[in-house]
């Protein structure tokens, strides 16, 4: 959903009435703040869960236990940190407002000069359109005490919901009270897992009961009918899972910018990997009709779950997935139908829910809780996850562009041990990173704006079909700008990123936008102590929008960061 339209940015020229000596230009920039260091060294911090058979953390390690290899090639480990619930407890003082701007290194005592600590952020994620009241209800009083137990800094939690739109039910915090107030507030919503459950038991009774009456001499009628009804249900499934994976990609979106180990912890009945799998087993073993199982493949979506998992290992954010529904009996009589269920399609129907669970934790290093009436112990092993493990950094060239790269860990000398890691780390240009804290700025403060760059709102105008045009002027002091030499101007150029989202989740596309700033190089003196704006016309839906915008200096490389909250109109 798109919250606006970015319409028009005016390039604004600064210049001033002639007249002053000329001024010899020089290779070197004039103005502007210090130059950001693309570092053509950047270390790479990898977390690795080491766990035993029985899935408990595994102590006494030592750098030279551990093989990293990226792309293949053995990498050394140049900084190596062993870090527990107690070294959190010792050694993390961050306050909240810390959290949202990167991180400086914190003080090194001498004997550990390598101890790096980052602050943790959790997003608990109930789907609500994908869960059975019964089962989110059971699950969440658990997920509560977890809550009491653990929250506490340097970890934040959020929560949010999917109720047929994403929404933020309690932002950042370390204040276990508000997040529990935030959950409770999810119990008594009843969304479309339970009709789309109901439809699928009615499809399933319908086929046995077809099957009874066609061995009593039914003509074939009856089975084109429910052929289309499962072909019907596939496509309305579809639907909904398509809507589902968009707001977990809001989620991403919204964690993209902060600085700090970042995971989801999601709560569902799970998704299916292929819709209306189940039932299309159901009909070909009921009718020995194999023909219905061809139309798998335009219904499999492990490409869109593939293409997920990419963007979370590009983000750092690891799922952590929680099957609400429990235990369930495969086999025999259902309590759901009075005729007896394959077990075969029974079971492939399960899987395919449980796979997706499977697949999001597994593929960013994550856990995936399944087939549980009770996750005290899954909660206690993503406790592990959030305190104990080992962090492994090496050194890697930067190449200024955005880049994947594979990440193998072994550890030679104990091949009994378990090892969970993110497998993908993607190498992250300046602009990528600057727009990834600009779609975090949406939903969390960020507060980081070395250049002074400053937002002004005009009045709005009507435009059309219930949207307006809100005006936006953006300023930034001229001498916060490196300005380089051409001819008898001074030329600089500035970036601005903007987007937008509204109060029911809505985004904008990011917009990108350059702009060009001109003095007289005679002006410059005079210049350097106004400001340049832009001013940006943008069309704006009804309603309470957050805009956020960044800019960037190209010379230096500096960037600034502003949002704002209007009432459209």
């Amino acid at each position: 959903m798109r919250s606006f339209n970015l319409v028009l940015a005016s390039v604004l020229v600064f210049t001033l009435p002639a007249g002053g000596a000329e001024v010899e230009p020089t290779p070197e920039p004039i103005g502007g703040l210090s130059f950001v260091d693309e570092l053509e060294v950047n270390v790479v911090n990898v977390d690795v869960y080491v766990r035993d058979k029985k899935g408990r953390p595994v102590s006494g390690l030592e750098r030279g236990d551990f093989r990293l290899y990226q792309d293949g090639k053995l990498r050394e480990i140049t900084n190596f940190a062993v870090l527990s619930e107690e070294v959190f407890k010792q050694r993390f003082a961050f306050r909240p407002e810390d959290f949202l701007e990167p991180t400086p290194a914190p003080v090194q005592e001498a004997e550990e000069p390598e101890l790096e600590i980052k602050p943790i952020f959790v997003v608990l994620y109930v789907d609500n359109e994908n869960i059975h009241p019964l089962h989110r209800n059971r699950v969440l009083r658990k997920v509560r005490s977890f809550v009491l137990d653990n929250l506490a800094p340097p970890m934040q939690m959020m929560v949010v919901s999917y109720q047929k739109s994403f929404k933020v039910l309690q932002g950042f915090t370390d204040d276990p009270q508000m997040v529990n107030s935030a959950l409770r507030e999810l119990q008594d919503y009843t969304g479309g897992r339970t009709e789309r459950d109901s439809t699928r038991r009615d499809i399933s009774s319908r086929i046995h009961e077809v099957r009874a009456e066609q061995e009593a001499g039914l003509s074939s009628v009856e089975r084109d009918n429910i052929y289309r009804e499962i072909m019907a249900f596939a496509r309305e499934e579809t639907h909904e899972l398509n809507a589902a994976l968009a707001a977990i990609r809001q989620v991403l979106d919204m964690m993209a910018g902060l600085d700090g180990r970042k995971s989801i912890v999601y709560v569902s009945d799970g998704l299916a990997m292929s819709p209306g799998l189940g039932l299309m087993h159901e009909y070909a073993s009921s009718f020995f009709d194999n023909t219905i199982l061809s139309r798998r493949g335009q219904f499999d979506r492990t490409r869109q779950f593939s293409s997920l998992v990419s963007s979370a290992n590009g983000l750092d954010v690891t799922f952590y997935t929680i099957e609400a529904q429990g235990l369930e009996i495969r086999d025999g009589m259902s309590a759901e139908s009075r005729y007896g269920v394959d077990p075969l399609a029974s079971s492939i129907r399960s899987t395919n829910y449980e796979d997706s669970l499977r697949y999001m934790a597994k593929h960013t290093g994550g856990l995936a809780v399944i087939n549980t009436n009770d996750i005290s112990d899954g909660l206690g092993r993503i406790k592990d996850d959030l305190y104990t493990y080992y962090s492994l950094g090496y050194t890697v060239g930067a190449s200024g562009s955005d880049k994947v790269h594979r990440i193998e860990v072994e550890v030679p000398e104990h091949p009994e041990y378990d090892l969970r890691f993110r497998r993908r780390f993607i190498e992250k240009s300046l602009e990528s990173r600057i727009q990834d804290r600009v779609m975090t700025s949406l939903t969390v403060d960020i507060e980081d704006n070395p250049m002074d760059v400053e937002l002004e709102t005009l009045e709005v105008a009507p435009a059309v079909e219930r949207h307006w045009t809100l005006p936006i002027k953006v300023t930034v002091p001229i001498a916060n700008l490196a300005l380089i030499p051409e001819g008898e101007d001074y030329v600089g150029r500035v970036v601005l990123f903007v987007a937008a989202r509204d109060t029911r989740g809505g985004e904008s596309e990011l917009q990108r936008q350059q702009h060009e700033v001109r003095v007289r190089a005679a002006d410059y003196d005079v210049a350097r102590t106004r400001r340049f704006s832009i001013d940006l016309q943008l069309l704006m839906a009804e309603g309470r929008q957050r805009v956020a915008i960044a800019m960037m200096d190209q010379v230096t490389r500096q960037a600034s960061y502003q949002n704002l909250t209007v009432s459209i109109p």
